[in-house]
């Protein structure tokens, strides 16, 4: 099958970032035990074995399912492995990157692929634990250690400090000026929302190999993506993004029968997959549905109890057997094989959702299939307000949201100077005129070089309520937007 030249340069860009991760994750879990770096590398290899299974990279899969043995066996082992298991992650880490890096249809020279996986098969019988199989239990947790991340919590942290910065960005002059142009590129770089689009179209790109591991599979499948287009970050559609591989995924894999059994059970041959996702409200939502076999809950509690998980006497709501579905290392298999069974892919759609403050639900019926539910709140990218020009300031000024424009002049009066009250540079308020801002609670006069304009601003770098304000764009213009009952020395 020949893919378009676009999905495989997609693939080798967001591959070649996926083995980075997984670099720096590796050598923090090695240093460190940090699980949460931990999961990152078992997530991102399964996630890497499945997209490369899908633009056709065999050997790039044929070394992921190798590397996952040996991580496995390093989760197994609590990751106490020698200089020499170490050395053969690492080599398998770079040969995928060649591998990726490749033109297709070209050989690498100088890299015998056969004998690494020979060599990497006589690590796994070295290490290999004796007197008990290693999927006969949960691989040990490790101890929790905190760790730096830059999603939410560091951006309401740097936010404000970002502001800060283009403040004195935007009223500098140069040399200076050029110099904070960095400083702020690179602030708005590291904590700037990022917007990207879901669609059906950008999801597509999974259904030829969805039918193709059908196909390998034995099955018959009709395969439906109905997505509204949705504006969302960047980090909410790598969630989304890894959560249809694996669901998709694991529905042909563990829900749908094979034609025989489907027809036995009185039941079209061939089975169906339909994915539908949109906006409800503040969140994206999306479904996998399947007229499989259901789960088979009855089958997870007996390898919870196998896995120690849970107890003969305690009873499980169908709620905490799906929650027990997706813990690291759990699957109902007890043989992993190139598709499933090493209890990574559910684990890792709950990992992304839980990651951009998402949650993941199933629901089934036996013999009639499930619905795997996926929520994610997205994050307001505009912010209405009233755009406005303060005297001597060379940038534009957004006043909201949730302030109005208020024409009478209230009985006890608060007026602001913007630049005077931001701290800057004393401007010259020659042909300024107040206009007042109420947001029924509190009304404040603004100095202002002409009227004020309803605007629909695009959020850049966001701060939390109780900040000052953010930085937004108007047609490609940055802006400050600010908060009048923020303004030092203005109670509300």
């Amino acid at each position: 099958m020949t893919f378009p030249e676009d999905l495989v340069q997609q693939f080798r860009t967001v591959a070649v970032e996926r083995i980075e991760r997984v670099e720096a994750a590796w050598a923090q879990v090695l240093t460190s035990l940090n699980d949460a770096a931990a999961k990152i590398v078992h997530r991102e290899i399964h996630t890497l074995k499945g997209e490369s299974r899908i633009v056709g990279f065999t050997d790039v899969n044929m070394v992921c399912h190798k590397l996952e043995d040996l991580l496995e066996l390093a989760r197994a082992r609590g990751y106490a492995v020698d200089e020499d298991f170490d050395l053969a992650v690492n080599m398998a880490l770079r040969f995928m990157v060649m591998l990726i890096r490749k033109r297709v249809g070209t050989h690498l020279s100088g890299i015998d692929l056969p004998g690494f996986v020979r060599q990497i098969d006589n690590i796994l019988k070295r290490h290999e634990p004796t007197g008990r199989s290693r999927t006969g239990s949960v691989p040990p947790v490790l101890r929790a250690v905190s760790t730096t991340r830059l999603p939410s919590a560091a951006r309401n942290q740097l936010g404000p400090v970002a502001v800060d910065v283009f403040l004195e960005y935007a009223v500098s002059k140069a040399p200076r000026r050029d110099r904070l142009r960095t400083s702020w590129h690179a602030m708005r770089d590291l904590i700037g929302i990022q917007r990207a689009v879901v669609s059906t179209i950008q999801l597509g790109k999974y259904k030829p190999s969805v039918m193709a591991l059908a196909r390998d599979l034995g099955k018959e499948l009709e395969v439906w993506f109905e997505l509204d287009t949705a504006e969302v970050t960047t980090e909410i559609l790598a969630a989304i993004d890894v959560s249809t591989l694996h669901l998709v995924r694991n529905a042909v894999d563990h829900g749908i029968e094979s034609p025989a059994a489907r027809l036995a059970a009185g039941k079209p041959a061939k089975g169906s997959i339909r994915l539908r996702g949109g906006m409800q409200g503040d969140s994206f939502v999306m479904t996998v549905e399947d007229d499989g076999r259901g789960i088979e809950f009855d089958r997870v509690r007996e390898r919870a109890i196998e896995l120690g998980l849970a107890t003969e006497n305690v009873p499980l709501t169908r709620e905490r057997l799906v929650d027990l579905m997706c813990y690291p290392g759990f699957s109902t298999r007890t043989e992993a094989n190139e598709v499933s069974g090493r209890g990574v892919g559910l684990d890792a759609v709950r990992g992304s959702a839980i990651d951009v403050g998402g949650t993941l639900a199933a629901t089934s019926r036996d013999g009639q299939g499930t619905i795997w539910t996926l929520t994610i709140p997205v994050p307001p990218l505009v912010a209405s307000g009233h755009v406005i020009r303060a005297p001597g300031m060379r940038f534009p000024i957004v006043v909201g949201p949730g302030w109005n424009v208020r024409e009478t002049t209230p009985e006890m009066p608060i007026v602001v100077e913007l630049g005077a009250a931001l701290g800057l540079t004393p401007t010259n308020s020659i042909n300024s005129k107040i206009w007042w801002f109420d947001n029924g609670k509190l009304q404040i006069g603004i100095l202002c070089g002409g009227a004020p304009v309803a605007v629909d601003a695009r959020r850049l770098v966001s701060t939390p309520p109780s900040a000052l304000g953010e930085v937004v764009t108007i047609d490609s213009v940055e802006a400050l937007l600010i908060r009048p009952d923020r303004i030092p020395g203005i109670v509300s």
